[in-house]
Protein backbone atom coordinates (compact mmCIF):
# COMPACT_ATOMS: atom_id res chain seq x y z
CA UNK A 1 0.00 0.00 0.00
CA UNK A 2 1.13 3.47 -0.76
CA UNK A 3 -0.45 6.68 -0.22
CA UNK A 4 -0.64 9.67 -3.44
CA UNK A 5 1.49 12.98 -3.19
CA UNK A 6 -0.46 15.99 -2.23
CA UNK A 7 2.83 18.25 -2.30
CA UNK A 8 6.31 18.61 -2.18
CA UNK A 9 8.26 20.93 0.00
CA UNK A 10 11.75 22.63 -0.43
CA UNK A 11 12.90 24.42 2.81
CA UNK A 12 14.49 28.09 2.48
CA UNK A 13 15.49 30.93 5.33
CA UNK A 14 15.94 32.82 2.21
CA UNK A 15 12.45 32.89 0.88
CA UNK A 16 12.95 36.28 -1.68
CA UNK A 17 16.10 34.85 -3.20
CA UNK A 18 14.33 31.17 -3.36
CA UNK A 19 11.19 33.07 -5.14
CA UNK A 20 13.58 35.18 -7.39
CA UNK A 21 15.56 31.85 -8.51
CA UNK A 22 12.22 29.77 -8.91
CA UNK A 23 10.19 33.17 -11.14
CA UNK A 24 13.69 33.13 -13.25
CA UNK A 25 13.60 29.39 -14.41
CA UNK A 26 9.96 29.91 -15.41
CA UNK A 27 7.91 28.97 -12.64
CA UNK A 28 4.43 30.74 -11.87
CA UNK A 29 4.48 31.26 -8.17
CA UNK A 30 1.38 32.34 -5.54
CA UNK A 31 1.68 35.22 -4.04
CA UNK A 32 3.33 35.12 -0.04
CA UNK A 33 1.28 33.15 2.30
CA UNK A 34 1.81 33.02 6.09
CA UNK A 35 1.39 30.44 9.20
CA UNK A 36 0.43 31.78 12.06
CA UNK A 37 1.93 30.79 15.07
CA UNK A 38 4.39 28.50 13.04
CA UNK A 39 7.63 30.56 12.25
CA UNK A 40 6.95 30.03 8.40
CA UNK A 41 5.17 31.89 4.68
CA UNK A 42 5.43 30.28 1.57
CA UNK A 43 4.90 30.56 -2.26
CA UNK A 44 3.02 27.61 -4.03
CA UNK A 45 3.29 26.21 -7.70
CA UNK A 46 0.67 24.54 -9.17
CA UNK A 47 1.00 21.22 -11.41
CA UNK A 48 -2.23 18.93 -12.43
CA UNK A 49 -2.82 17.20 -8.77
CA UNK A 50 0.41 17.75 -7.32
CA UNK A 51 2.09 21.33 -6.01
CA UNK A 52 5.55 21.87 -4.72
CA UNK A 53 5.75 24.43 -1.85
CA UNK A 54 8.22 26.56 -1.15
CA UNK A 55 8.31 26.84 2.45
CA UNK A 56 10.44 29.73 4.21
CA UNK A 57 11.44 29.59 7.87
CA UNK A 58 10.88 33.37 8.89
CA UNK A 59 11.79 32.83 12.83
CA UNK A 60 11.94 30.08 15.44
CA UNK A 61 8.91 27.68 15.28
CA UNK A 62 7.47 24.36 15.25
CA UNK A 63 9.59 23.79 11.52
CA UNK A 64 13.01 25.15 13.05
CA UNK A 65 13.95 21.82 13.42
CA UNK A 66 13.93 20.99 9.49
CA UNK A 67 17.29 23.20 8.97
CA UNK A 68 18.94 20.58 10.72
CA UNK A 69 18.17 18.40 7.24
CA UNK A 70 20.80 17.57 4.55
CA UNK A 71 19.04 18.63 1.64
CA UNK A 72 16.57 21.56 1.14
CA UNK A 73 14.17 19.04 -0.74
CA UNK A 74 12.34 18.69 3.19
CA UNK A 75 9.86 16.64 3.13
CA UNK A 76 5.85 15.05 1.33
CA UNK A 77 2.54 15.61 2.23
CA UNK A 78 0.65 12.42 1.42
CA UNK A 79 -3.12 13.27 -0.05
CA UNK A 80 -5.88 11.86 2.41
CA UNK A 81 -9.38 12.82 2.78
CA UNK A 82 -9.46 11.47 6.33
CA UNK A 83 -5.99 12.23 7.87
CA UNK A 84 -6.70 10.24 11.25
CA UNK A 85 -7.72 6.94 9.27
CA UNK A 86 -4.89 6.78 6.78
CA UNK A 87 -2.70 7.95 9.81
CA UNK A 88 -3.59 4.35 11.68
CA UNK A 89 -2.96 2.63 8.27
CA UNK A 90 0.27 3.63 7.66
CA UNK A 91 0.84 2.57 11.98
CA UNK A 92 -0.34 -1.07 10.55
CA UNK A 93 2.40 -1.01 7.67
CA UNK A 94 4.96 -0.32 10.43
CA UNK A 95 5.38 3.95 9.96
CA UNK A 96 5.29 6.33 13.17
CA UNK A 97 2.50 8.24 12.91
CA UNK A 98 1.57 10.61 15.45
CA UNK A 99 -1.78 12.38 16.53
CA UNK A 100 -3.54 15.13 14.14
CA UNK A 101 -3.23 18.69 14.12
CA UNK A 102 -5.31 21.54 13.01
CA UNK A 103 -3.37 24.13 10.68
CA UNK A 104 -4.49 27.18 8.84
CA UNK A 105 -3.75 29.73 6.51
CA UNK A 106 -4.77 33.04 5.73
CA UNK A 107 -5.50 33.13 2.03
CA UNK A 108 -6.55 35.91 -0.46
CA UNK A 109 -8.96 34.72 -3.38
CA UNK A 110 -10.65 37.29 -5.31
CA UNK A 111 -9.14 40.48 -3.33
CA UNK A 112 -11.06 38.79 -0.05
CA UNK A 113 -9.22 36.99 2.58
CA UNK A 114 -10.15 34.07 3.99
CA UNK A 115 -9.09 30.91 5.91
CA UNK A 116 -7.67 27.95 4.46
CA UNK A 117 -7.90 24.99 7.25
CA UNK A 118 -6.05 21.74 6.94
CA UNK A 119 -5.81 18.66 9.53
CA UNK A 120 -2.46 16.99 9.22
CA UNK A 121 -0.70 13.70 10.20
CA UNK A 122 3.06 13.68 11.25
CA UNK A 123 4.76 10.36 10.70
CA UNK A 124 8.08 8.57 9.90
CA UNK A 125 8.97 4.96 8.03
CA UNK A 126 9.81 1.96 10.23
CA UNK A 127 13.54 2.36 9.05
CA UNK A 128 15.60 6.03 9.50
CA UNK A 129 14.88 7.94 6.49
CA UNK A 130 15.99 11.70 6.11
CA UNK A 131 12.00 12.85 5.27
CA UNK A 132 9.47 14.90 6.80
CA UNK A 133 6.20 13.02 5.79
CA UNK A 134 2.68 13.98 6.93
CA UNK A 135 -0.55 13.49 5.84
CA UNK A 136 -2.37 16.62 4.29
CA UNK A 137 -6.46 16.76 4.42
CA UNK A 138 -7.17 19.94 2.94
CA UNK A 139 -11.18 21.00 4.46
CA UNK A 140 -11.34 24.12 1.99
CA UNK A 141 -9.75 23.32 -1.18
CA UNK A 142 -11.60 26.00 -3.48
CA UNK A 143 -9.31 27.99 -1.01
CA UNK A 144 -6.09 26.48 -1.73
CA UNK A 145 -6.69 24.80 -5.37
CA UNK A 146 -6.71 27.04 -8.36
CA UNK A 147 -10.01 27.48 -10.34
CA UNK A 148 -7.90 27.46 -13.50
CA UNK A 149 -4.85 25.78 -15.36
CA UNK A 150 -2.04 27.48 -14.06
CA UNK A 151 0.64 28.59 -16.70
CA UNK A 152 4.26 28.07 -16.43
CA UNK A 153 6.32 30.35 -18.59
CA UNK A 154 8.87 27.18 -18.48
CA UNK A 155 5.65 25.24 -20.20
CA UNK A 156 5.75 23.07 -16.43
CA UNK A 157 2.82 21.13 -17.26
CA UNK A 158 3.37 18.01 -14.39
CA UNK A 159 5.20 16.95 -11.67
CA UNK A 160 6.62 14.17 -13.19
CA UNK A 161 9.29 12.76 -11.19
CA UNK A 162 10.77 12.12 -7.55
CA UNK A 163 14.45 11.35 -6.85
CA UNK A 164 14.75 9.45 -3.62
CA UNK A 165 18.68 8.67 -2.90
CA UNK A 166 19.73 6.23 -0.51
CA UNK A 167 23.16 4.79 0.22
CA UNK A 168 21.77 1.60 -2.35
CA UNK A 169 19.22 2.72 -4.58
CA UNK A 170 17.48 -0.36 -2.98
CA UNK A 171 17.85 0.73 0.28
CA UNK A 172 15.71 3.95 -0.13
CA UNK A 173 13.07 1.89 -1.65
CA UNK A 174 12.91 -0.31 1.08
CA UNK A 175 12.24 2.54 3.57
CA UNK A 176 10.67 4.86 1.82
CA UNK A 177 8.34 2.92 -1.18
CA UNK A 178 5.82 1.81 2.13
CA UNK A 179 4.20 5.44 1.59
CA UNK A 180 5.42 6.77 -1.53
CA UNK A 181 5.05 2.91 -3.61
CA UNK A 182 6.30 4.06 -7.23
CA UNK A 183 3.99 6.27 -8.35
CA UNK A 184 3.52 6.94 -12.17
CA UNK A 185 0.27 7.84 -13.91
CA UNK A 186 -0.94 10.89 -12.66
CA UNK A 187 1.44 10.56 -9.49
CA UNK A 188 5.13 11.55 -10.13
CA UNK A 189 6.96 8.92 -10.69
CA UNK A 190 9.34 7.72 -7.80
CA UNK A 191 12.67 7.22 -8.93
CA UNK A 192 15.18 5.07 -6.27
CA UNK A 193 18.90 6.27 -6.82
CA UNK A 194 22.25 5.24 -4.92
CA UNK A 195 24.09 7.92 -3.84
CA UNK A 196 26.67 7.12 -6.31
CA UNK A 197 24.45 7.40 -8.94
CA UNK A 198 22.57 10.28 -8.26
CA UNK A 199 26.14 11.72 -7.94
CA UNK A 200 26.87 10.87 -11.46
CA UNK A 201 23.96 11.67 -12.97
CA UNK A 202 23.32 15.30 -11.78
CA UNK A 203 27.49 15.81 -11.09
CA UNK A 204 26.49 16.70 -7.53
CA UNK A 205 26.75 14.85 -4.15
CA UNK A 206 22.93 14.12 -2.85
CA UNK A 207 24.39 15.01 0.80
CA UNK A 208 27.43 16.10 2.64
CA UNK A 209 27.39 12.82 4.84
CA UNK A 210 28.62 9.86 3.35
CA UNK A 211 26.03 7.45 4.34
CA UNK A 212 23.00 9.59 5.35
CA UNK A 213 19.77 7.75 5.21
CA UNK A 214 17.05 7.53 2.46
CA UNK A 215 16.09 11.35 1.56
CA UNK A 216 14.18 13.20 -1.14
CA UNK A 217 17.15 14.89 -3.26
CA UNK A 218 15.10 16.51 -6.87
CA UNK A 219 12.24 16.92 -8.91
CA UNK A 220 11.31 16.20 -12.59
CA UNK A 221 8.56 18.27 -14.59
CA UNK A 222 7.26 17.44 -17.96
CA UNK A 223 6.98 20.14 -20.22
CA UNK A 224 4.96 20.82 -23.08
CA UNK A 225 8.37 21.36 -25.62
CA UNK A 226 11.78 20.72 -24.20
CA UNK A 227 13.34 23.01 -26.97
CA UNK A 228 11.31 25.59 -26.09
CA UNK A 229 12.14 25.13 -21.89
CA UNK A 230 16.05 25.23 -23.30
CA UNK A 231 15.45 28.61 -25.14
CA UNK A 232 13.44 30.25 -22.52
CA UNK A 233 16.31 29.09 -19.81
CA UNK A 234 18.90 30.41 -22.01
CA UNK A 235 17.05 33.97 -22.69
CA UNK A 236 16.98 33.57 -18.82
CA UNK A 237 19.80 33.35 -18.24
CA UNK A 238 19.75 30.26 -16.12
CA UNK A 239 22.70 27.64 -16.34
CA UNK A 240 21.44 24.58 -17.43
CA UNK A 241 23.07 21.37 -19.16
CA UNK A 242 21.01 19.23 -21.21
CA UNK A 243 21.55 15.48 -20.68
CA UNK A 244 19.96 13.36 -23.76
CA UNK A 245 16.66 14.47 -23.68
CA UNK A 246 16.38 15.94 -20.53
CA UNK A 247 16.96 19.79 -18.76
CA UNK A 248 19.06 19.79 -15.55
CA UNK A 249 18.49 22.81 -13.95
CA UNK A 250 21.14 22.64 -10.75
CA UNK A 251 20.84 26.08 -8.84
CA UNK A 252 23.34 27.47 -5.87
CA UNK A 253 19.63 28.97 -4.51
CA UNK A 254 17.92 26.08 -4.54
CA UNK A 255 19.98 23.27 -3.91
CA UNK A 256 18.45 20.49 -5.42
CA UNK A 257 18.49 18.69 -9.17
CA UNK A 258 15.48 20.43 -11.10
CA UNK A 259 14.78 18.53 -14.29
CA UNK A 260 12.65 19.01 -17.57
CA UNK A 261 11.92 16.25 -19.95
CA UNK A 262 9.03 15.91 -22.64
Amino acid sequence: MAFPIDHLFTVTTDREAARTALAGMGFELSERGEHPGRGTSNHLMFFGRCYWELLAIDEPGPASALLGKATTLMGCALRTADAARDAAAAARLGASAGATEPVTRPVRVDGQWHTARFTIAPLAPAAPADVYFFFCQHLTPELVWPHERVVHPNGALRLKALYAVGPSGSSAERTLSVLLGSGGGDEPRIEYLSADTYRSRFGMPSTSAAEAPPHLAGLGFQVEDLDRCAAYLTKQRIPHRIQGREIQVLSNVVKHPIVFTA
